[in-house]
């Protein structure tokens, strides 16, 4: 490949650029996929057209044909199908991300991923961008219902089961957005994260190293944001140093929409286009730019980088490696050996009731309880011969969009209720009950004011009649970015109060009327509700459940399901967010008055009042936990190398003491008594959700390892430590509190964390040795056994112990800098590996052959018989001299073309070269421009 040919294989361009009058115009596609040969495609809907899978299906043919009649790359589209295939007319649309989380049913996020993928890779499109894997702890954040709440173990167990759903099943996952773009300080989209380091490491990235460890997402998303003042699409900290070496991720990376451009407007760090190029070029490994329209920008700004002399070598690999990914990206979906057709079964299936039901089931699952005075739910079931009165009302009591959401059929949300297939409402659901008698009426619209201006005696009367009254109440559908308008950012509010209208026709509705108040709420994000709740005998908090939300919720209060959703999220009462997220530190704490507008001075303090916790639900059943115990005290921490680490099990009996069948999430917190940095009020460490017949009792159990007490220690803001001695409880419930002595025999006694090992424990002794014998640079490679290995680990071990000083150990070389220092070798990918051992001696510190250095774990002491040639003077002569070679190389390499090996089973292996039919890249250059 030329050099303009990899360019254009690292720009997406945006799908409205392929029409023409409202059609697809052919010769655009020739164009920027065949002359030019760009490699990506964003698909989004075009001019608020609701495309179905067999119109993008042609398209994307359409495409492949031209790269092939071009000998170009396959081009791989996304699209952000985020909860099912929301963009693609007739497929089954899932509840959001943030219902998924209130489940508490893992299974749930792959299943939505399994779907959503099948019916979009039968659209032709084989790249979803989706999950999303922030946390969801700013209530004014537009995007919150993208999320899966606001804990990061939660988020990183739902996020990588999404991920695996979409990879099993012919796609790549595009896991977003990296990284703390779900913070913003104000709330407001887009604006600036302030996180400290330390607290990225301990909250933020947490979920991130949950996905890809485990779910092996092939692409990543950037952000937006910044969270220390340098966007994230300029931050080599974020993009570089913490994804790809401290989290060791080697997919491909690709920009979020027109980012690289919005370094120069919005952000304003770059002057001009060339500048944001070489910005993104050098300070960060992005692979591929969102562009989507300013095609001649990026490739001079590439161009630009590359005439400079100082850098033009760096750029070429730069360039190299992430047509490398993009290449590798593709033929790992095995999209150079297979051939779109327009006939294929799945096309058939998309949006079959099986699928939909799915969904339903989902959407039942997900809608929590957290109010429910004297068992106003389920309704009754026999009245005999007289029917139910009922009146359903309220903004979003009859509306299909409402209860889905941004992202959408739309980007920012259906516009009308006609442009779905499918779906049912709640007034719509009410009214197909034969036992119901059913009235309606519009009340308020959403922003809270009168319907057609005013409320009619015939809707009072029906009020005033009935035995309850359905109040559906919420937020009207949007999303919180619009790129193409920075100054605009639809889905932003300032009061995270409802309306004050919808809050009034509640009031109005319970002094009016003796019947039942049944309230529900659909919105993306945490309303405050405030008189709202008192003026209610009954709450559903529904967030955004999809097309069926409606009939999911009547099957709910008619009593055909038990309700089984938990709140992922705090629920907050008051605009200052006190008490959110609910692994706040143990030191954020509010007024202790019941009521706030007490004059001051207001002297006592105590946890903040939330409006439900993290954690919350009711249900129809009743359930009794008990005999809460453990096996042992301690938790005993040794060395990796060790493998005899002591675990506690905890185990708690659960009791369905009710007449219906209970779906119960069992949750595990523990409660750290003190640490030396700020503790959290408690943090969640396990959980399992369980069924469980009338009158079945099951024992739940989980494990405390020392690894679940790691956390960032107070000495270096990005590695975790475990603090020996710590003292600590273990909780079971989210409405048990084992700090104020609440439910205590749903709390352990205090446990311990322990350290058996020969030494004192130090965490950056054992995170250094660690690493060294991960890379082979205690021993010579390949000539030791396991049993070896361990013990020249724990002669490392014992030498850095042993070298420490009581205040620091940078003094005698070991230290958090030079752990800092190894990794950045040691991890990094660009480095041969051959070399990486001996540049760490060269450029760090040789802390085994130092003055200070009390032994060698090769030689001496502890492991006299593998007496190691290091210690030869010639050795250190030879390590030197490769140490200076290795540096040499460094400042000046030899770089290569990018060349892709693509292997065939038949054929073996061979290299791929794309000779394009436009061979003059000048030429290309000129039609572009």
């Amino acid at each position: 490949m030329s050099q303009i040919d990899k360019i254009y294989q690292m720009a997406q361009i945006d799908f409205s650029m392929l029409f023409t009058d409202n059609e697809i115009d052919q010769k655009k596609i020739e164009h920027y996929f065949g002359e030019l040969g760009i490699g990506s495609l964003l698909i989004v809907p075009y001019q608020q057209n609701f495309y179905p899978a067999t119109f993008y299906r042609s398209v994307m043919i359409q495409i492949q044909n031209v790269t092939k009649s071009f000998n170009r790359p396959p081009v791989i589209a996304g699209i952000d199908s985020v909860h099912g295939a929301n963009y693609i007319k007739g497929a089954t649309i899932f509840p959001q991300p943030i219902n998924i989380a209130s489940t508490w049913e893992p299974s749930h996020a792959w299943s939505t991923a399994v779907f959503g993928t099948i019916e979009t890779v039968a659209a032709g499109i084989n790249w979803l961008f989706s999950p999303i894997v922030g946390l969801g702890i700013q209530p004014l954040w537009s995007r919150m219902y993208e999320t899966f709440g606001e804990d990061p173990y939660l988020v990183g167990i739902f996020a990588t089961e999404m991920v695996n759903g979409i990879q099993d099943n012919g796609a790549a996952a595009c896991a977003k957005h990296f990284v703390g773009y779900s913070a913003p300080r104000t709330g407001h989209d887009r604006s600036p994260s302030w996180i400290p380091v330390r607290h990225l490491y301990q909250y933020f990235v947490r979920p991130w190293r949950e996905v890809i460890n485990y779910g092996h997402p092939m692409t990543i998303m950037e952000s937006y944001t910044e969270y220390d003042g340098v966007p994230n699409m300029a931050n080599r900290n974020s993009l570089e140093t913490m994804l790809r070496q401290d989290l060791g991720f080697d997919g491909m990376l690709v920009t979020d929409y027109q980012e690289i451009e919005n370094l120069i407007g919005f952000h304003k760090v770059a002057i001009d286009i060339n500048e944001a190029v070489k910005l993104a070029l050098l300070e960060t490994s992005v692979d591929m730019s969102m562009l989507p329209f300013n095609i001649e920008g990026w490739v001079n700004g590439v161009r630009t980088s590359l005439s400079d002399d100082m850098i033009e070598d760096a750029v070429k690999d730069r360039v190299d490696r992430s047509v490398m990914r993009i290449l590798r990206l593709k033929d790992e979906l095995d999209m150079f050996d297979t051939d779109l057709t327009e006939d294929i079964d799945e096309l058939k299936n998309i949006g079959n009731m099986s699928t939909r039901a799915v969904a339903l089931n989902i959407a039942r699952d997900s809608i929590v309880l957290t109010k429910n005075t004297d068992k106003t739910l389920p309704l009754p079931k026999s009245r005999r011969r007289k029917k139910l009165k009922i009146h359903v009302t309220g903004p979003t009591s009859n509306s299909i969009r409402y209860q889905s959401g941004g992202w959408t059929v739309e980007w920012q949300g259906a516009s009308s209720d006609e442009q779905f297939t499918y779906g049912q409402t709640v007034l719509q659901a009410a009214t197909e009950k034969t036992k119901w008698q059913v009235t309606s009426s519009c009340g308020v619209n959403i922003v809270g004011d009168p319907c057609d201006g005013n409320i009619t005696e015939t809707a009072n009367q029906q009020r005033s009649a009935a035995d309850y009254i359905f109040v559906c109440i919420g937020e009207e559908n949007y999303t919180g970015e619009c790129p193409l308008l920075a100054s605009k950012k639809p889905g932003d509010i300032r009061d995270l109060s409802l309306p004050r209208g919808q809050i009034e026709y509640v009031q109005s509705l319970k002094k009016s009327s003796n019947a039942k108040i049944v309230v529900v709420y659909f919105g993306g994000r945490p309303r405050l509700l405030g008189d709202i709740v008192e003026n209610s005998d009954a709450i559903l908090i529904a967030f955004l459940p999809g097309p069926d939300g409606g009939k999911a919720v009547i099957d709910l209060i008619e009593g055909d399901n038990d309700p089984s959703g938990r709140l992922p999220i705090t629920y907050p009462k008051y605009q200052d967010g006190g008490g959110v997220p609910y692994w706040h530190a143990v030191s954020d704490q509010c007024t202790a008055t019941d009521n706030p507008h007490e004059p001051l001075p207001h002297w006592a303090y105590t946890q903040c009042e939330v409006q439900w916790p993290f954690g919350h639900g009711l249900s129809y059943t009743d359930l009794t936990y008990s005999n809460l115990r453990v096996d042992t005290n301690h938790v005993i921490h040794h060395a990796p190398w060790d493998n005899k680490a002591i675990e506690i099990t905890v185990s708690v009996d659960v009791k369905n003491t009710g007449d219906r069948v209970a779906h119960e999430p069992v949750m595990f917190f523990i409660y750290e008594e003190s640490r030396h940095v700020t503790p959290e009020y408690k943090r969640l460490v396990s959980f399992e959700r369980m069924n469980l017949s009338p009158g079945e009792e099951r024992t739940m159990t989980m494990t405390v390892m020392s690894s679940t007490l790691l956390h960032v220690g107070p000495h270096d803001d990005k590695h975790d430590i475990l603090q020996i001695g710590q003292k600590f409880r273990i909780g079971v419930g989210s409405a048990t509190d084992c700090r104020n002595g609440q439910d205590m025999h749903l709390c352990t006694d205090t446990l311990s964390l322990e350290f058996a090992g020969q030494d004192s424990y130090d965490p950056v002794c054992e995170a250094s040795c660690l690493l060294l014998s991960e890379h082979g640079c205690l021993w010579d490679q390949g000539k030791q056994s396991w049993d070896q290995i361990e013990q020249l680990s724990r002669a490392c071990y014992s030498m850095c112990i042993a070298s420490s000083s009581p205040i620091s150990k940078d003094d005698s070389g070991w230290g958090w800098n030079y752990l800092n220092c190894i990794e950045s070798i040691l991890k990094d990918s660009r480095r041969p590996n051959e070399r990486k051992c001996n540049d760490v001696n060269m450029m760090c510190r040789d802390v085994f052959h130092s003055e200070d250095a009390t032994m060698s774990p090769m030689e001496g002491g502890k492991v006299d018989q593998f007496e190691s040639s290091r210690s030869n003077f010639s050795t250190i002569i030879v390590s030197i001299f490769a140490g200076i070679i290795g540096t040499l190389a460094m400042f000046y390499p030899c770089y290569k073309h990018v060349f892709f090996q693509h292997r065939k089973e038949s054929s073996g292996a061979g290299e791929i070269e794309f000779m394009p039919v436009i061979q003059d890249e000048e030429e290309r250059h000129a039609r572009l421009s």
